[in-house]
């Protein structure tokens, strides 16, 4: 398999952790801040045709605003209103300005233009990016939808009906049912109710609200359908049985929101979506319909009135916990400052060259280790240190890692190579810079064994399109090792091996709590990696058939040929694999899944799944279930038995040959578990603990048949700002 420490996708892994960490920031903490940068720059900068220059602003705006609670839904959505009216009105790039209108009306259902600055192109996305909210075809839930049609009051209705007005409605309600339009369905439906109870139309009311994600109104009806005594059995077919069916299923599937109360907070005021929370219902269940619920607070903390606000996007099955956190720290980025401060172009641009304007320190110490009933051994210390400026775009790091192996495995002792430590030095650097939506990066690496040398250097570089929402990414990396034998110079006996790597990634958000990612990797390699020291059993073709799998090393050496012949391998390998990776951020939990698929030209095959799924629990700690599976068939010159053949000129024996279990099929599980817990009063230090569990069949193999290994890591970091 192509292994690495670094590979395309530590983009999305970032993303992950931004996602995971997103919903964690004090309440609308730079509202103020934010609205006057937006006002400053539709009001000069697009008033002046200076486009680019305002979308840089409102990016600035919009990453103040990047923590779900950092500004309030209301100014997240006018952000984004105001990029979109820049991309629509001034740029004419109408996609990108209806993808910023969505998410605009996804933070901000009641979200409007700014109406000094709509245009025809800007009033047209607005129009498109509506209709795409409502799901294309579906009226919106709030003030747009068109009012009903009129009925009348008066007249004979048909048979088994006793109002006519109610009659209207059932027939308008069964005509946007068959055109899927649940909304306006559900609207007729009850407006029909309203004028006639009947079980028919409250069960084309109940199904079209359960399609609409109206589950509670939905449920309601379902559980008055159930109930003989509380609804008229008016209907042509008897209702009770199914609706009592697709009760318990909604119940069931119903997200629910716990309120938790603040400490120390007087005159608490709670609103879900502009609604009051009654004071009976915090810390408990409260049942919602799936989609965004936003929660504002407003209490008494000491002396002062603080604010709060979170908006949660809630999916079916799902519980959310919610923590009024009010009087946090509030300070605001000081680059915001100087954007409201800056009078020019230049004043802009020396802004965001400030030296130390937003420039973080990560350091990083690691201890894992390795243990297997095979006999191996390994403890890895490791430290990273990464400075980082995201507002000036740029990043540099550097990473040292030591490996202190120790093996005595069967295989290994059976072909005469006695147990051995050796000791492994990886040091690297890295670094990027961001060119403006071109993130241009390097990086390269070395390692040293008593026995091999490798080097790697790389570059790439990734381009956000889209509005950011696409990141494909490509990246080229050259390897440079030399093999030897330990305790033998270089200069008397050594490889050389040469790689040559290509990575091609595209990461798409499709939306703000989901990223999806495909990669593509092809690896070139040329040199002869056998091992000098891995000797592999030949047997005469009458013995070979007799052996099976997990050959003890007595029996291997008793039926065996006496010559010692040294392993030989293909002296060229290509690589390919190609993996998917999903991620995606609940309210209070992330859950992260890849599938990797891989094939070589020496015939080896895999799949490889991985899935995490990362729980809040509270404001500080983050555990997660790990779960890994793969298998893999063997090389094309894999044999469990090598057959040689004794001639008048020696032994002859197969031209390739190999020792090396990992080339053979087998098929391996892996359970596991991590946690990582923020210290410190603002968390600036984070303990991380992880723990795996993993067994490995090897399916057609000399000595050992199974493995059983333990994997433990440690990791403690700090982020200084």
């Amino acid at each position: 398999m192509i292994e690495g420490r670094t590979t395309p996708w530590a983009q999305l892994g970032l993303a992950t952790v931004v996602l995971a960490l997103s919903s964690r920031a004090s309440a609308g903490s730079n509202d103020a801040e934010v609205e006057e940068v937006v006002g400053n720059v539709l009001g000069d900068d697009f008033a002046n045709g200076r486009y680019v220059e305002a979308l840089q602003k409102l990016g600035l705006a919009r990453e103040a605003c990047a923590a779900k609670s950092a500004c309030s839904g209301r100014v997240r959505a006018r952000v984004e209103v105001a990029i979109g009216t820049v991309l629509a009105g001034g740029m004419r790039q109408r996609r990108q300005a209806i993808a910023a209108f969505t998410d605009a009306l996804r933070d901000d259902p009641a979200a409007s233009l700014f109406s000094g600055a709509i245009t025809p192109e800007v009033e047209q996305a607005w129009r498109e990016a509506r209709l795409a909210r409502s799901g294309g075809g579906t009226r919106e839930r709030d003030a747009d939808a068109k009012p009903l049609k009129e009925c009348p009051d008066s007249g004979r209705a048909s048979r088994g009906w006793r109002s006519i007005r109610a009659e209207c409605y059932f027939r308008e309600a069964s005509a946007a049912e068959a055109v899927r339009e649940w909304i306006e369905c559900a609207r007729y439906a009850r407006a029909s109710l309203d004028a006639e109870d009947r079980v028919t139309t409250r069960w084309l009311a109940a199904t079209c609200q359960e399609r609409a994600g109206l589950w509670i109104e939905a449920l309601s009806d379902y559980e008055t359908i159930a109930d003989p005594a509380a609804a008229p059995r008016s209907g042509p077919f008897p209702l009770a049985e199914r609706a009592r069916a697709r009760a318990r299923a909604l119940r069931d599937k119903i997200p629910k929101i716990v309120v938790r109360r603040p400490a120390n907070a007087s005159d608490l005021v709670v609103k879900m979506n502009g609604v009051d929370v009654p004071a009976d219902q915090l810390d408990g269940e409260i049942s919602v319909n799936p989609g965004q619920r936003t929660i504002s607070a407003r209490a008494k903390v000491g002396n002062t009135t603080e604010e709060f606000e979170e908006v949660v996007d809630m999916a079916e099955f799902e519980t959310a916990t919610v923590e009024l956190q009010l009087g946090k720290d509030k300070k605001n980025p000081h680059w915001i400052r100087c954007v409201l401060e800056s009078k020019t172009q230049d004043d802009f641009r020396r802004c965001m060259a400030e030296p130390g304007r937003s420039f973080n320190l990560r350091i990083a110490a690691e201890l894992t280790g390795y243990h297997d009933d095979d006999a191996v051994d390994v403890v890895s210390p490791a430290i990273t240190v990464a400075a980082e400026s995201p507002v000036g775009g740029w990043g540099v790091g550097a990473f040292l890692y030591v490996d202190v192996v120790t093996a005595a495995s069967a295989d290994i002792v059976a072909t005469a190579s006695p147990r051995w430590t050796e000791v492994r030095y990886v040091p690297g650097i890295s670094g990027h810079r961001k060119l403006g939506d071109v993130d241009v990066n390097a990086r390269g690496s070395m390692s040293f064994e008593p026995d091999y040398v490798a080097t790697a250097v790389g570059a790439g570089a990734s381009v956000d399109l889209l509005a950011k929402r696409v990141t494909p990414t490509l990246t080229y990396t050259f390897g440079y090792d030399i093999s030897g034998r330990a305790g033998t110079p270089f200069a008397d006996f050594s490889r050389r091996i040469i790689r040559h790597g290509i990575d091609g990634a595209v990461i798409v958000v499709t939306d703000k709590a989901t990223f999806v990612g495909l990669s593509f990797t092809a690896v070139l390699e040329s040199g002869d990696t056998s091992k000098p020291y891995r000797f592999v059993p030949m047997f005469s073709a009458e013995k070979a058939p007799q052996v099976p799998a997990g050959f003890a090393a007595s029996a291997v050496n008793r039926e065996r040929e006496p010559e010692r012949v040294l392993e030989q391998l293909p002296t060229d390998r290509r690589r390919w694999a190609i993996a998917g990776r999903l991620a995606h951020r609940f309210a209070s939990s992330t859950l992260r899944i890849e599938e990797r698929l891989y094939t070589d030209s020496w015939g080896v095959t895999a799949t490889t799944t991985d899935a995490r799924y990362l729980i809040d629990f509270g404001a500080s700690v983050r555990a997660w279930p790990h779960l890994r599976f793969n298998a893999q068939t063997g090389a094309d010159f894999w044999r469990r038995a090598y057959v040689s053949k004794r001639t008048s000129g020696g032994l002859e024996v197969p031209a390739l040959r190999t020792g090396d279990r990992e080339l053979g099929p087998l098929i391996s599980w892996t359970l596991g578990a991590g946690a990582r817990v923020g210290l410190g009063s603002d968390e600036p230090w984070g303990l991380t603990v992880t723990g795996d569990v993993s067994r490995t069949k090897f399916l057609d193999h000399l000595f050992v048949v199974d493995r059983l290994g333990i994997f433990g890591g440690a990791t403690l970091d700090v982020e200084l700002k």
